[in-house]
């Protein structure tokens, strides 16, 4: 029991404390991305990676932390995803149950890894790119699918070509976040006019407008390590098990009164319940 509050403490954190009080700014950006600068650009769109992997994975640690309360035990779904060192890995570790279920239902219904180097990828790239639309009837969701689809593509044919670097140790996590990171702006954005605005601020330091986002410069990666640290934190759940249930109390009670403390007035939907 005493895991399981542990657990839903957690994903009430991310999503109420994390996820909510980043969704006001990276709200106001997206509505206009044209009239803000880069930095701007820059902050929302790595507060948008923070609050989405916070409300998904804030939503899943409260799912199994209610179905372990009621004695049954569901699977972990994410799994530090943005530490992961490579595409590959990243879809390891995000929304497990998803990417899992893209596998077995998808990409070896369509002949997964049977037949040639091509027809490898064109089911990798088809499973991807169904992946996104399956997230919206929107052009942008599509677009998001391929972008992982052709990085997973290129990420299997430089591991067989090239093989792991010396480095990449370091350089793997920066540019698989930064890739990912690129992927969320055509998830978030309205349309691709808005993506491309974004895009050009993000990765080529170009941008239209002049206004600046205010408040969030120091929420976004201190949240970030944050939300990391609290899951890492979660995995160590067994834990509660061996703490006395009186400590375990107060714990759980100053725990709950800060949440409490920062989690905004307005009410915000999990963001997963659109799809």
């Amino acid at each position: 029991v005493q895991a399981a509050l542990m657990l839903f403490l957690s994903g009430y954190v991310k999503k109420a404390c994390i996820s909510d009080n980043l969704a006001p700014a990276v709200d106001a950006y997206f509505a206009e991305p044209a009239a803000f600068d880069v930095f701007s650009a820059w902050l929302a769109t790595v507060g948008y990676a923070v609050q989405i992997y916070c409300d998904f994975s804030g939503y899943s640690d409260m799912a199994i932390a209610c179905a372990a309360l009621l004695g049954y035990k569901l699977a972990l779904n994410f799994d530090f995803p943005y530490f992961a060192v490579s595409i590959q890995d990243f879809w390891r570790r995000w929304h497990i149950s998803l990417s899992s279920w893209l596998r077995d239902y998808l990409y070896i219904s369509l002949g997964g890894n049977r037949g040639s180097k091509l027809f490898q990828y064109r089911n990798l790239m088809l499973t991807m790119l169904l992946g996104g639309l399956w997230h919206g009837a929107a052009w942008t969701f599509v677009a998001w699918g391929g972008l992982h689809g052709a990085a997973l593509v290129l990420h299997r044919e430089w591991s067989k070509r090239v093989g792991r670097r010396p480095g990449m140790g370091l350089l793997g996590p920066l540019l698989t976040f930064w890739f990912v990171c690129v992927c969320w702006i055509f998830f978030r954005a309205a349309s691709f006019e808005d993506a491309w605005t974004t895009l050009r601020a993000f990765a080529l330091f170009q941008a239209p407008g002049e206004a600046r986002l205010e408040g969030l410069a120091w929420l976004v990666f201190p949240a970030l390590l944050g939300a990391h640290a609290v899951s890492r934190f979660t995995h160590a759940a067994q834990l509660g098990r061996r703490t006395p249930a009186p400590l375990f109390a107060v714990w759980a009670g100053v725990v709950a009164a800060l949440a409490l403390a920062f989690t905004p007035v307005a009410y915000k939907p999990f963001i997963y319940f659109q799809f």
